[in-house]
């Protein structure tokens, strides 16, 4: 049986939810059981698992999934994680960073996760109790001051 989660990251890979909004994130009306939050020492890569299709460069849409594996490969330290997201694309040549690509489905790096386990019907993503997601990202902004994006991640 595969696995479905929602993954909500801030749009900063290194934003840090601290104990005080972890409490009151946990105190939401949405927050049940099937949620966890995580907050890493390190940034790490939160991907679509089998969603994962591509990566485009955010700004002429060439296909860079080979210069990605290897450019991941240079940011990650397996002590320290990923350290430096800055890149220059290889087609356009212009600054950007890895968790700006244009990934499909999207993904991108953390240092803070709110992850929810769901369930798929039909080929769509449900989240228990008919949640909208986009309301919780609306609500995890006006809490934080940060935007946040949404994974679908199945496994």
């Amino acid at each position: 049986m595969s696995d479905y989660y929602v993954r909500l990251i801030p749009e900063e890979p290194s934003y840090v939810l601290g104990e005080q909004l972890i409490n009151t994130i946990k105190s939401l009306t949405w927050y049940r059981d099937n949620t966890t939050i995580t907050v890493n020492e390190s940034i790490q890569f939160a991907d679509a698992g089998e969603n994962f299709e591509r990566v485009l460069c955010p700004f002429c849409k060439t296909d860079l999934i080979d210069w990605w594996k290897d450019a991941m490969d240079e940011a990650y330290s397996m002590v320290a994680g990923f350290t430096c997201l800055d890149t220059i694309t290889p087609c356009c040549q212009k600054d950007t960073s890895l968790h700006n690509l244009d990934y499909h489905f999207p993904q991108g790096f953390f240092t803070s996760l709110i992850e929810m386990e769901s369930y798929c019907y039909k080929g769509v993503f449900q989240v228990p109790q008919e949640l909208d997601i986009n309301e919780i990202c609306q609500e995890l902004y006006e809490i934080t001051s940060s935007k946040w994006r949404i994974i679908r991640a199945y496994y």
